[in-house]
């Protein structure tokens, strides 16, 4: 049976979902960061 990540985050004690949301935000950011480093040097 699939796992849900909605399900465990929801799970999760208000810290312990802080945490998470604050990791998930620094990896979107590193993410455009290095799509736009991409774009910007024409690579993909």
């Amino acid at each position: 049976m699939a796992v849900n990540v909605e399900d465990k985050i929801r799970k999760l004690g208000p810290a312990q979902r802080k945490k998470v949301e604050m990791r998930a935000a620094k990896l979107i950011a590193e993410e455009m960061t290095l799509r736009e480093s991409r774009k910007a040097r024409r690579l993909t």
